[in-house]
């Protein structure tokens, strides 16, 4: 069925309908001690004059200032006057619809989670062509390309300009809808959800909110490959969205015994217990360890995958948005897994590399080495933007 389009599936998610203040402004922070290749002295001296941008234009707004999870002491060199710092574990995305009443503004300099509160519908903006000078090298074309196709009223250039709103209305995705009727008609078995990154669990609750629409008694199940940002709070908490929560570790390229045994009696285990026929698969991480075992030993059945168009660009072609492929190597663990680990276990083999000489935890590239619609039964790459 190859390649289709759509768009972040947030329309399908319930209204709590209720009447709220709609006069927060928030403001995501960024982690700035991993941001590669940039003066942090120059990009605090720009924040804080977006700070003090949202200040003067969302005055008797309640200011909140959500930090990036993985920030220690930023708060402490930013100007955050009038912000109130809030704190906790929860995910960006389910603070912003746990809040929708109450949140009128959301801003960032280049988070994600701008990107995801316009596409749930909020007056979002980025900061980031206001400041994307002070960035170089690997983490401008990345940011240029994770942004390049927002609208111009999303990006906040100019701080002498007004406040201008600029949320989109959701709209149902008919086409999308009746292409996903046709894979449940066609196969009558549970659906299961694989998932990495927890900023993918709203998407995924919009997703099982619309099957159960179209199939009320079908089973939804959710599959985590664990890590930190998976808080047990949490997990519990999704047990009442989904008819199963299974948690699986989560396994990264190593060369460690340790590391390569405990992969080896997942991949046991998951191999060991195949699904059954007629079970959907729709998985919302190409190139994990444990959706890739998933993927592998249930071959016969039907498979999804879901991944942002722009992730898809970066990790598939990534030459063609402005990388070096001169630049690109491969670690000995990935060369590792690709020729000898991977076949060995009999999944599909997926290919790491990352950009210069020393690995960047931030940009690191992998995708399967076959083209992903070759694997999966269908393929849906999630625009960026709602406007398109």
């Amino acid at each position: 069925m190859g390649i289709n389009f759509t768009h972040w599936p947030y329309y399908w998610l319930n209204s709590k309908n209720l009447t709220g203040s709609d006069n927060w402004a928030v403001f995501f922070g960024a982690d700035l001690r991993d941001i590669s290749e940039v003066n942090r002295k120059f990009f605090i001296e720009k924040t804080n004059q977006c700070l003090e941008y949202i200040r003067k234009n969302c005055a008797g707004y309640r200011l909140i200032y959500r930090p990036h999870p993985d920030e220690t002491s930023e708060s402490q060199l930013l100007d955050l006057t009038s912000f109130f710092v809030q704190k906790n574990d929860q995910i960006a995305e389910i603070f912003l619809w746990e809040n929708k009443e109450k949140i009128k503004y959301v801003f960032s300099v280049c988070s994600t989670s701008s990107v995801a509160g316009f596409n749930m519908g909020f007056n979002a903006y980025s900061f980031y062509r206001y400041i994307k000078e002070l960035f170089k090298g690997a983490i401008r074309i990345y940011n240029d390309s994770y942004l390049g196709d927002l609208p111009d009223d999303f990006f906040i250039e100019n701080l002498a300009a007004p406040l201008l709103e600029n949320k989109r209305k959701l709209r149902e995705d008919h086409q999308f809808l009746e292409s996903f009727k046709s894979i449940l008609v066609e196969n009558s078995g549970p659906v299961y959800f694989t998932v990495v990154e927890n900023r993918l669990i709203l998407a995924i609750i919009g997703l099982a909110q619309m099957i159960r629409r179209i199939v009320p008694e079908r089973k939804i199940n959710l599959i985590v490959s664990n890590h930190s940002r998976w808080s047990e709070r949490f997990l519990q908490q999704l047990q009442k969205e989904f008819d199963e929560v299974i948690v699986c570790p989560r396994h990264f390229y190593s060369l460690q015994p340790k590391k390569l045994w405990a992969a080896f009696l997942t991949s046991r285990k998951i191999k060991n217990h195949p699904l059954a026929a007629g079970s959907v698969l729709v998985g919302f991480a190409h190139h994990d360890f444990v959706e890739n075992c998933f993927m592998s030993y249930n071959r016969k059945n039907f498979k999804i995958a879901f991944l942002p168009e722009v992730v898809w660009s970066l990790n598939f072609r990534p030459e063609s948005v402005g990388f070096d492929p001169k630049n690109f190597t491969t670690s000995k663990a990935g060369f590792f897994y690709n020729h000898f680990f991977e076949p060995l276990l009999r999944l599909n083999r997926t290919v790491f590399k990352h950009h210069g000489k020393t690995i960047d935890k931030r940009f690191y590239f992998i995708k399967l080495q076959k083209q992903i619609e070759e694997v999966y039964d269908q393929v849906f790459l999630i625009k960026n933007s709602p406007t398109e």
